[in-house]
């Protein structure tokens, strides 16, 4: 009996190795998902999206533990991702009730009017505000576009000014 178990778990862990001798590589064409989904076809005559809808629940409990400022660039960063809008819906749960969560997601929402037009118009990668900014890389290079600049000052300037308020809720209580 032990020899038929020793073979049968010999031969169950060279099913399992066999995957890892020929791995598959997959990548997306987001242009191909865009053509399939968002293009005017006989399954799809309107052209709006068959893409299916999201919901990206965020969860914090102390503002103290988790800064506003993290959790507010990482709703920046789910609201300016690259999807239908219509489709796409962020929630914000805090287990501890905190109006300095809810002053900070009220900033987050006012700059949001800038930052995710700003992605979409310029294709911004990362979507996140604070990574963006704090790249190493020059922001300027292969973007043709002479308003990209003036945009991008902009953008940063508002983005300084939203950091300030940000930073600024826990003092004014």
């Amino acid at each position: 009996m032990s020899v038929v178990c020793e073979i049968w778990f010999a031969f169950s862990w060279l099913l399992d190795q066999l995957p890892k001798l020929c791995p598959i590589n997959r990548s997306t064409y987001l242009d191909v998902l865009k053509e399939k989904f968002e293009v005017p076809s006989p399954n799809n005559p309107t052209g709006k999206s068959d893409l299916p809808c999201i919901d990206v629940f965020v969860s914090t409990v102390d503002p103290e533990k988790e800064p506003p400022l993290v959790t507010a660039n990482t709703i920046l960063s789910i609201l300016a991702a690259d999807y239908p809008v219509e489709k796409l819906s962020c929630y914000v749960s805090d287990d501890g009730g905190a109006f300095l969560t809810f002053e900070a997601m009220a900033e987050a929402a006012s700059f949001a009017n800038v930052w995710v037009p700003f992605c979409r118009k310029h294709n911004i990668e990362p979507r996140n505000p604070e990574s963006y900014f704090n790249l190493k890389r020059d922001p300027y290079k292969n973007k043709v576009k002479p308003y990209f600049v003036k945009d991008r000052r902009r953008v940063k300037r508002e983005y300084d000014k939203f950091k300030v308020r940000i930073n600024g809720l826990p003092d004014s209580r």
